[in-house]
């Protein structure tokens, strides 16, 4: 019997508060109902017994890596999260001592030095600008060769039992060998009992992917290689080609003999040091000095040290001049004009940073190229939910064009990815409203995924006829399902649905919890 100390799913719990829930997904209502009765959840997850536990069905689906290829993503459970992220957390300072130092600028990852409970590693400074700018001092000659490469589907393809080998060994303490075995079932579950991968879009997964290359790292360094790296991806710099095609070639050899990974075959190239520059260092300057300018108006460090967007109605009169100088509208236009080719940095810059601008005359072009944005798609939600202060007819119209693509027969279809977004925009605020939309896209849709967002959406806006339309789904529903369905039950009336919940005898924790639970504006 193993049991995690309340301490230590308290750390855990801290972790997810400061880092968020995970890189592609918005943050679940359900961590709120979590956090207002935390204590006794803590209470409730620090007596499960992990080996015997059985993790809650995850959510998959897949999310854009570039304009062309997508990734495999996971949405865990909370309570699974909670255990995942306690258990990591437990194992950060060990994964930590073992990695190469700071010092040797050679790796540049997600830090956990220094950092105090309930913090899994450094944001700040950001590795990967600490990364190019370590590329940048090694090619400022100009002379000889780079290679480049990265690890194709590096946390899919990671073998768990190599991974708890690696971490056994980091181990200054004994006494944390269980947490090992644990952490080992718990990943064999995720991965519905496929002996390798670990999920990608949690947070705790980072110093997991740090772990399972500390032999690697060290193999390069004792071999005499000059390389760097940031996550997956590896550069190397030689005096000739060939040898950079043969420290590519050892990297190559290390990784499947170790581990069973390979390199990824599109993106692993040699270069000379000034087409390497060339290609991958240097921005573009006129988009870059317009970034950097925009950026000098409209952000100031806040009280914690960190930079924040000032709203445009409180810029000066005179920043407010400056701003209406740049035309927003062909940036945007600009980004989006290359064919396939699309300027998806420049979108999300213009999308997610400028949209506290709240500038109208943005809508119409990301409404004309929202097939084109799918990969961007959290800037899209992030952009439409600024506007706070729009008509209603203007409102109900915009509405209608961002659920189109998912209402269609159309083909290609619109991504989840895309649906989730969207649909968490509706979630997040009711006055977008259009229940009737949500919940023909609920029934039309076969994926768990999407019906959880769009029973989250019915949630904020439905009414009583929504909810009856999805109560009897909830028996054969996955868990995050369910819990989506529970919220939504809100828009029933108040004695159908005690009546209801009474007959659903729940013994979940979270979904009692769910079940007491009264949003704002039910």
């Amino acid at each position: 019997m193993l049991k995690l100390t309340e301490n230590q799913i308290e750390h855990g719990f801290a972790c997810i508060k400061h880092h968020g829930y995970g890189s592609f997904f918005p943050s679940p209502p359900e961590m709120d109902i979590i956090s207002n009765d935390w204590a006794q959840l803590r209470h409730h997850l620090s007596d499960v017994d992990l080996d015997t536990y059985a993790c809650y069905e995850p959510l998959n689906t897949f999310v854009p890596k570039s304009h062309l290829n997508i990734r495999s993503v996971s949405l865990l459970h909370p309570f699974d999260l909670i255990l995942y992220t306690s258990i990591v957390h437990s194992l950060k300072d060990d994964i930590a001592s073992a990695r190469l130092p700071p010092r040797s600028r050679r790796v540049f990852p997600f830090r956990s030095e220094g950092t105090p409970d309930g913090v899994l590693y450094k944001i700040k400074p950001s590795p990967y600008g600490i990364f190019r700018k370590r590329l940048q001092q090694k090619t400022r000659s100009g002379r000889g060769y780079v290679g480049i490469t990265d690890i194709a589907d590096f946390y899919p393809r990671i073998y768990q039992h190599r991974l708890m080998n690696a971490l056994q060994v980091t181990l200054t303490d004994p006494t944390r060998k269980p947490l090992v075995r644990v952490l080992e079932k718990l990943l064999s579950q995720f991965s519905k009992g496929v002996s390798y991968g670990i999920p990608v879009g949690p947070i705790a997964s980072r110093p997991l992917g740090e772990a399972i290359l500390i032999d690697i790292d060290s193999t390069l360094r004792s071999s005499g290689a000059d390389f760097v790296r940031y996550v997956d991806d590896h550069v190397f710099f030689e005096k000739s080609p060939e040898s950079a095609v043969s420290a590519l070639h050892h990297l190559a050899e290390c990784l499947f003999l170790n581990h069973g990974l390979t390199l990824q075959t599109a993106k692993t190239k040699v270069l000379s040091s000034k087409d390497y520059k060339k290609q991958f260092l240097v921005p573009p300057a006129k988009k870059e000095k317009e970034r950097r300018k925009l950026l000098s108006l409209i952000m100031e460090v806040g009280e914690d040290g960190d930079y924040e967007i000032v709203p445009y109605e409180e810029l000066t009169d005179d920043q407010r001049g400056e701003i209406d100088a740049f035309n927003l509208s062909d940036m945007l236009t600009e980004a989006l004009a290359h064919g396939e080719n699309v300027d998806y940095k420049e979108v999300s810059f213009i999308l997610g940073r400028l949209s506290a601008l709240q500038k109208p005359e943005l809508i119409p072009i990301v409404l004309k190229n929202l097939e084109r944005l799918y990969p961007v798609s959290h800037s899209v939600a992030s952009f439409f939910n600024k506007f706070t202060s729009l008509e209603v007819s203007h409102k109900k119209k915009i509405a209608q064009a961002l659920l189109r693509p998912l209402l269609t027969k159309r083909r290609p279809a619109a991504p989840t990815y895309y649906a989730i977004w969207i649909l968490h925009l509706f979630f997040q605020n009711g006055s977008w409203d259009h229940a009737d939309s949500l919940l023909r896209i609920y029934k039309s849709f076969n994926s768990p995924m999407i019906r959880r967002y769009a029973a989250l959406a019915i949630s904020a806006s439905g009414a009583r006829a929504h909810a009856i339309a999805l109560k009897d789904d909830f028996l054969g529903a996955p868990p995050l399902l369910r819990t989506a369905i529970l919220l939504a039950s809100s828009r029933l009336g108040d004695d159908e649905r005690r009546f209801w919940l009474r007959n659903l005898r729940l013994s979940d924790e979270l979904e009692k919890r769910i079940a007491q639970w009264t949003p704002l504006g039910t």
